[in-house]
């Protein structure tokens, strides 16, 4: 009998801070962490759009859908520190988000429509997720300069390099 599953892999886009960033982050966390379970310091990034389970035979259109963006780097600064207290996660956010953010995750979209991937229906709420199960903290200023000069794919769901969950895939600069 012959088997008709098949192979799938979870991804996403994302930005991936530089080092500076990635310090600055766990520093932020180091310092408000109070009984919730820490992201990763190799996983830290900023979602841009999530594909979730897709089949693999599905590679080739999704990095076209890539290749085809057209956008300079751009600086993003997270600006604000704060808990989802329904999701009970500590957040790193940009206060206003620069529309260069907005023109990445569009682009990126409008690509993969032709792989069959339809965009989320729920609002984009661009953040970096540094902690779960995190009981609230009171929101606090932050300033985090962060140079987004890529962006990448990455696969979740499996042990990166670094010991992470998460494994960089492919990245594509912005310039």
């Amino acid at each position: 009998m012959k088997d008709d599953r098949r192979a799938s892999i979870r991804l996403f886009f994302a930005l991936w801070p530089d080092e500076p960033a990635r310090t600055a982050l766990l520093d932020v966390r180091d310092g408000s962490l109070r009984d919730a379970r820490p992201t990763h310091p190799h996983d830290l990034h900023l979602t841009l759009v999530f594909l979730g389970d897709v089949d693999v035979d599905r590679m080739s259109c999704i990095e076209a859908a890539a290749d085809d963006v057209v956008l300079d780097g751009f600086e993003l600064m997270l600006e604000q520190l704060e808990t989802w207290p329904r999701q009970r996660v500590l957040v790193a956010s940009p206060g206003e988000p620069p529309p260069a953010l907005f023109n990445l995750v569009s682009q990126l979209q409008h690509n993969l429509l032709p792989c069959g991937i339809q965009p989320e229906q729920r609002r984009y709420r661009p953040h970096v997720t540094l902690a779960r199960k995190a009981p609230k903290v009171p929101r606090r200023a932050l300033q985090i300069a962060w140079p987004a000069r890529e962006f990448v794919l990455v696969r979740s769901g499996v042990a990166g390099r670094n010991g992470g969950g998460y494994q960089v895939l492919r990245r594509w600069p912005l310039d």
